[in-house]
Order: C-alpha cells, then sequence, then structure tokens
C-alpha cells in the first residue's frame, strides 16, 4: 500500500478576514461562503446557570445566575434580552417559571421552593426564544435533586433487562480491508451508560477481538473487516446473566476511513484511507477534507487518490477550544466520513483566590480577594458569580456537575443526555482526555447538516430573538369581528401604572415592554366607541417552549435490601440530629430572643397548620376572629405586628408572593402565625423566609382559598402579567463574634452566593461573608466569562473548625 502525505490547502485568518491561497479551489472558497452565510443568518446562541449547589432542602431556595453567550467566541450576548428559566419535575411539568431580563447576556435568579414541591429529581431548563429555532436539544439543562435530609430510603437491588448497545465506527463507516475504530455505547434503560464485556465473531464463528467498557458504559476497540463476512457481538452485562447478541453494522465494498489521533498536546493527527476497491475505481479523483467549528472554518485540505492512505498533522493552535467537526468530501461536494474531536488549547480566564487562610471558625468574617487574568497573563475585566456551600452538608460529587466548561463548549453541541459532563473538565487528564474521545465517537456534532449548506436554502427561523416583554392581544365584538383602531387601556393600581394604545386595523393590540413586576394583576379597558364597551378582550398566550418527555425507568425483577447503615452519609445524620434538636429547643416554655416573646400560650385547634416549627409556635397567633373588620386583609393586620409588609406568605403550605396578601378574604382567615425570629424562621433554609420571616397562613376549613373572583365588567378583561422576575437579594448574616448564640441556628447549606462580581481593569474584586454555624469543609466556586468571552471556574476548599 502506498502512503504519501497529504498536499495540505489552508486558510490563513488575519484580523477577523479570510485569504486564500491561490490554489484554493471554487469547491473551497463556496464552502466558506455559504458557511460564513449561514452562521451569520443564523447565529448560535447558548445559556449556561451556575447554581449555588445541586442538592436542595424542602423550603431551600435554587440561586442562580445565567450567562447568554452568542457565536464562536462565546460573548456575552445582545440578541436576546428575554430568558426563560423552569423547574421541571419527573412528570415533566413545569412547577416553576420564571422570565428574566438580559443585559448584556447575564441575568439573575432565584427560585423558591414551596412545600408544594415534592422531594425527588428535577430538571432546571434554560432558554431563549431564538434558542427554540435549533430545538430543545440545545435548551440549558441541569438536574438537581429536591429532598430534605430524611432516613435515605430503601435502595433496590435490581435485575435489568438488557442494555441498549450501539456501535460507532469511526468516521462513520466500516471498509472491508481498512482497519477501523469502532465504538461502543451501552445505554441502560434508566438512560445512563452501562458497563458490558463482549466479543465480536464472524459469520463463520471466529473470535476477532474481545471488547470492554472502560467509563460509564463506553468504550472502543478496533479491528480489519473483511469482504464476504458479516458481525456480531456476543455481550454479557453481569455474571449470571444471559448473553446477547448485536450485529454489528455492515462494512462497504468499496469507501473511506476518516481516522482521528487526537492524544498529543500540540497537534492532532489525521489519516485519509481509501481500500483497494475504490483505489481502483476513484484513481486521481479529487477530495477534500474541511474543519470546521462554530460554523468557521480552520482548515481545509485538497488532494487526488493517487495513493491509498494519506496523513496530516495539524497544529491544534489554529482551532478554538472546544469541539471541531472534520468532514470528507468526494469532488463533487458529497459529505463521506465526518468526526468530531475536542480540542484543549488552555485559552481559559486565570482566577485565583488571595487569601492567607485555609482553616476558620464558625461565624467568622471571611475576605477572598480575587485575581482574574486572561490566557495571556494580563488583568482582565469580567462578569462573575460566585457560590460557597458546606460541602459536608451536600450530597453529589463534581464529575456529575454541570458547569461552565462542560456546558458552553460540550453539551450545548451535542444532541442527547451526557452523563456526568464535569469528569471531562475536573482534574483533566490523559485517561479524561481518552474518554472524551471515545464520548464524541458516540454522540457526534449535530449543528447543522452539510446537504442544507450546499442547498443555499436559508435556515427555517419560526422565531424570533426577543428584545423586550409585550403584552399583546385582540378586541372582538360580541359577534367575534375584529374592532380597528379602538383605544384600550392597560392599568395597574398597585403599581401606579396606566397607558393605552390603539388596536390596528385587524383589532389588535401590543403594549410594548410595559414597565411592570412579575405577576402584576392588570385591568384591561377597551371600548368600540365612546359610550358602547360591548367588546371581548383575549391575550396571546404567552409562547414558551412545550417539555420534552424524559426517558424513565422501567426495572423489572425487583429484590428489595435495606441500605447498610456503614454508608449513610455522617452528613445527612449531622443534619437530622440538628433539626431534630432545634425542633426540642422550639417546644420548650417560652424564651426572649432580642426582645420579642415566643408565645406558648392557650389556643384553639391548629392541628391543621402548615407551620414547621409546630402549631403556634411562633412569635406572635393571630386568630382570624380577631382580625378587624376590613376588606383587604393587609389593612385587618394594622397594628398587630411590625415590619409584616416584607414578609412571606404561607397558606396552606404554599407560600405565594406577598403582594397578593389582599387577594385572601380576611373571613376565610382561620390563624395566622407571624415567623420573625431568626431561630423560627431558619427552619425554613435560606432566601427570603430566612432574611423577612413569614406569615403562616390557615384558612378556614370550607372557606374560599382561591383569590377573589368577581365577574368583569363589559369591556374589561382582569389579567396577572408574567413580568420580568425580581430576584431577592441573598441573606447572608453577620456575626459579632464567632461566640453568637445565632450561631447554634445557622444550618445553612449555602453560606454565601454572590451573582453580579465584575473585576476592575486592574482584575480584582474582593468578597466578603461570614461562615454558617457548621463546621465542615467550606467549597468556594467562582465562574464567569470577559468581553472576549474567555471562560473562567475556580474551585477553592477551605475548613471551618
Amino acid at each position: 500500500m502506498k502512503i504519501n502525505p497529504l498536499f495540505l490547502i489552508f486558510w490563513f485568518t488575519s484580523v477577523g478576514i479570510s485569504a486564500y491561497a491561490q490554489t484554493d479551489t471554487a469547491f473551497l472558497t463556496q464552502a466558506h461562503t455559504l458557511l460564513e452565510k449561514q452562521s451569520a443568518a443564523f447565529p448560535v446562541e447558548k445559556v449556561y446557570l451556575q447554581t449555588d449547589k445541586s442538592n436542595y432542602d424542602v423550603f431551600d431556595t435554587v440561586w442562580y445566575k445565567a450567562y447568554t453567550v452568542i457565536g464562536r467566541q462565546h460573548q456575552l450576548s445582545a440578541f436576546s434580552g428575554v430568558l426563560y428559566t423552569e423547574l421541571i419535575n419527573v412528570k415533566d411539568s413545569v412547577v416553576s417559571r420564571q422570565i428574566l431580563h438580559l443585559i448584556s447576556g447575564a441575568a439573575w435568579g432565584d427560585v423558591v421552593l414551596t412545600g408544594s414541591i415534592k422531594q425527588g429529581d428535577y430538571r432546571l431548563r434554560a432558554y431563549t426564544n431564538w434558542m427554540r429555532n435549533a430545538g430543545p436539544d440545545y435548551f440549558f439543562i441541569k438536574k438537581i435533586h429536591i429532598g430534605g435530609y430524611d432516613a435515605p430510603p430503601v435502595v433496590k437491588q435490581i435485575v435489568q433487562p438488557g442494555p441498549d448497545v450501539q456501535f460507532f465506527p469511526e468516521g462513520g463507516e466500516l471498509v472491508n480491508g481498512l482497519r477501523c475504530k469502532v465504538a461502543v455505547k451501552s445505554i441502560a434503560t434508566n438512560g445512563l451508560g452501562r458497563d458490558i464485556n463482549g466479543t465480536i465473531v464472524d459469520n463463520e464463528g471466529n473470535v476477532i477481538v474481545d471488547f470492554g467498557t472502560q467509563h460509564l458504559g463506553m468504550g472502543v476497540f478496533a479491528f480489519t473487516p473483511q469482504s464476504g463476512k458479516t458481525y456480531l457481538a456476543r455481550i454479557k452485562t453481569g455474571i449470571g446473566e444471559t448473553a446477547f447478541e448485536v450485529d454489528l453494522p455492515k462494512a462497504k465494498a468499496a469507501g473511506f476511513t476518516l481516522g482521528i489521533n487526537n492524544s498529543r498536546p500540540d497537534s492532532i493527527f489525521l489519516k485519509v484511507a481509501a481500500n483497494e476497491a475504490l483505489f481502483q475505481q476513484k484513481q486521481h479523483s479529487v477530495f477534500y477534507v474541511i474543519a470546521q467549528s462554530g460554523g468557521k472554518i480552520y482548515y481545509t485540505a485538497q488532494s487526488t487518490l493517487e495513493d491509498q492512505v494519506f496523513t496530516a498533522a495539524i497544529d491544534k493552535k489554529r482551532f478554538p477550544t472546544g469541539i471541531v467537526q472534520f468532514t470528507l468530501f468526494a469532488g463533487d461536494g458529497e459529505p463521506l466520513n465526518e468526526r468530531s474531536a475536542f480540542i484543549e488549547n488552555n485559552d481559559t480566564l486565570q482566577l485565583k483566590l488571595n487569601n492567607p487562610f485555609k482553616t476558620f471558625a464558625p461565624g467568622q468574617k471571611v475576605t477572598l480577594n480575587l485575581d482574574v487574568k486572561n490566557p495571556a497573563g494580563q488583568p482582565v475585566m469580567g462578569a462573575f458569580s460566585a457560590a460557597v456551600t458546606n460541602e459536608s452538608m451536600l450530597l453529589g460529587d463534581e464529575a456529575s456537575d454541570l458547569e461552565i466548561f462542560s456546558s458552553l463548549l460540550l453539551t450545548s453541541e451535542l444532541k442527547g443526555y451526557v452523563e456526568k459532563p464535569g469528569y471531562y473538565f475536573t482534574n483533566t487528564n490523559d485517561q479524561t482526555r481518552a474518554d472524551l474521545d471515545v464520548l464524541l465517537l458516540t454522540q457526534g456534532y449535530q449543528r447543522f447538516e452539510w446537504k442544507q449548506i450546499w442547498s443555499n436554502t436559508p435556515a427555517q427561523i419560526a422565531y424570533q430573538p426577543e428584545t423586550t416583554l409585550d403584552l399583546a392581544g385582540s378586541i372582538k365584538t360580541y359577534a367575534g369581528k375584529p374592532v380597528p383602531y379602538a383605544k384600550i387601556s392597560l392599568i395597574a393600581a398597585k403599581d401606579n401604572f396606566i397607558t393605552d394604545t390603539i388596536t390596528n386595523a385587524e383589532g389588535n393590540f401590543i403594549f410594548k415592554n410595559p414597565e411592570l413586576p412579575d405577576s402584576a394583576r392588570v385591568l384591561l379597558s377597551a371600548k368600540k366607541t365612546t359610550n358602547n364597551n360591548n367588546v371581548n378582550i383575549s391575550i396571546n398566550k404567552p409562547g414558551y417552549a412545550p417539555v420534552i418527555k424524559e426517558k424513565q425507568a422501567t426495572y423489572i425483577n425487583t429484590i428489595t435490601v435495606e441500605l447498610p447503615a456503614a454508608i449513610k452519609p455522617d452528613s445527612i445524620q449531622k443534619r437530622q440530629q440538628q433539626i431534630a434538636d432545634l425542633r426540642s429547643r422550639r417546644m420548650l416554655k417560652e424564651v426572649t430572643i432580642k426582645g420579642h416573646k415566643v408565645f406558648k400560650r392557650e389556643k384553639p385547634d391548629m392541628s391543621t397548620s402548615a407551620n414547621l416549627n409546630g402549631p403556634g409556635n411562633a412569635d406572635k397567633v393571630i386568630m382570624g376572629d380577631d382580625l378587624m373588620d376590613f376588606p383587604y386583609l393587609s389593612q385587618s393586620l394594622v397594628g398587630q405586628y411590625n415590619g409584616i409588609g416584607e414578609m412571606a406568605l404561607i397558606v396552606d403550605g404554599n407560600i405565594v408572593p406577598a403582594m397578593n396578601i389582599d387577594d385572601l378574604n380576611p373571613k376565610n382567615i382561620y390563624s395566622i402565625e407571624v415567623l420573625a425570629s431568626r431561630h423560627l424562621k431558619g427552619i425554613y433554609g435560606d432566601g427570603y423566609i430566612n432574611k423577612h420571616g413569614a406569615l403562616v397562613i390557615t384558612t378556614r376549613k370550607g372557606g374560599d382559598k382561591s383569590y377573589l373572583k368577581m365577574p368583569p365588567a363589559p369591556g374589561t378583561l382582569r389579567y396577572i402579567y408574567n413580568g420580568f422576575y425580581k430576584a431577592h437579594e441573598f441573606y447572608s448574616p453577620k456575626y459579632d463574634s464567632p461566640q453568637s448564640k445565632a450561631l447554634a441556628t445557622d444550618l445553612r447549606g449555602t453560606i454565601f452566593w454572590s451573582p453580579n462580581i465584575i473585576t476592575g481593569n486592574d482584575g480584582k474584586t474582593t468578597l466578603n461573608y461570614y461562615n454558617g454555624g457548621t463546621k465542615g469543609t467550606y467549597r468556594v466556586v467562582i465562574e464567569g466569562i470577559n468581553d472576549d468571552g474567555n471562560l473562567g471556574r475556580l474551585v477553592y476548599r477551605y475548613k471551618v473548625e
């Protein structure tokens, strides 16, 4: 077999303008032009959410920062101004949705977990309207767990049905007579990787090669298929389990293979091979290789089929960090083989925390000095967010976490679920890089198809980018006819807001970006003529993306066994005891804390109260019969307790917005328990309740628990406006000394959260906060991005003893 180096033609890039060597062909020039046209018409937008952690207690708060980037350089996006974030349960239902106002690509929010949210696994999803054009596979999705620190559930030892096993030849095809790497992927019924071992045999029963998976059900082997032979895999998943067989893809009689060796740090090696049959058929014909990333071509090669094997060593510095797609084309432009590889160029931001201490005391003030430099070692401005958690109180591992690198550089480019994405970017070494290469053999890049590029057909854009939130609808007569040029007013009395507009010729209206808070109660009022308001007003439904069902596990032949006590996490047992002790102290006789007396009085039956401290254990209990006779609850509470206006509302166990207090009928109130003291509100975890306190409201049995409903007047419509969500401020307590008595009730898992950290021109900033009351290993995670699109992440740990 003849072997010659591949004659290379490549693109030179200077100040953002591509120049072509004189030998560039019309094909390569057309490829560059069409791909640039596609990228300009359909820029790729991505979103990443940093969360404070991945596991939450009931009544906890999910804190998050959104980074929305655009284009191949991952610069913060000004393309969209509206971001949707959703919390989705295992039944594929949205239990919480927020709309955020993106400013220069960034926004932040929080999800207060109410008593109505059940324990279990959830998906946190985020997307812009523009991202819907690419489909839900490219939305941001992170799995989180919500659950209290109850005793761990019974674990089941499971006999599962056989996994789904697939084989992926490198470059896409097996070709007779050519040695080829073949990746294997084994997926269990729960959608996670399951390790297997097996043997490849031919149609005559001859053993060709043994194989096995090495990481999360994925592995790789190599063999040379022969003409006239077919191949299958005999697979075993475990001791005592029945083996089963899976056919390998049929080898082509004539064809190319495309191979990549990505094991070297400085160069990537390309190999194109043609078998003897193809060489005889296509000798002297032209073929091309194009490598692109993010819709930009970074490397091309052109050659004629004079020999059967062609090789090239390509400098990795010509590519950006991320997934690069190599495609082999026939002379007529038909794509023949594809192979994706991950390029790592060490071009990330360098984050450093200058902290003289590695050990602190509970309640001690912590000052962290952050220093950020670009890959060239120069200080840079950037936008960052930071989370500090007590790692000893949390479950999970870094390998399973979705962080800024694995999200924006990997999962956002791939279709389908990637198991443990953080593994590939945490403590990277030769093994993690090799496992990432196998992942890309089994789960390739699918942002576009070359056939669509060659057709020069514009991408179908069904969803336009949203820069503002608008309120739109239509006005019709009772007979259903549009009412043109009618005046319609938008009124939000509580927000002192009023505006109006005129319908168009089709009876449609739009209020552009009304400056109203989320869940604002508004009144729309319209008239057909000056004295005729007999019209119907309708509001256009928000265009939320549908939820895609998540594959669920289906097991058979289950055998129940108890989880050994030895493997129960110590942190969970400790947390259980702390909460039990705290609840026990709360049941003692009255004590005085900062001048507020904890009520312990004879009271009527309050067994239906949802107070987590126990019925009646509050700073004050107000019975419904004692409320003043006013139409609005806020008026009825005047003089009862100072500071009620900012408190959260917990109505029959469900947290509702404080602004809705006057939607509750005072006559339907059975009791109100005021939680203001730290030791009473602390049981509800981090967040708004911990800072402002809460009113635990129990309604009368049989009372109307819905918001007051009155029939609308003619020509009016009441509507709850889904506006931009206003994030709460994270409450970080301050302690006078590490001996503060309040530390005993500070059981927070999230110690500090700051979503809006900006470094100055010197690349520096300072973080200040106080440790919680629990000892353990504290974990600091800082993530962010600068104006050039360089990503950065830092994980720092210290002890609290």
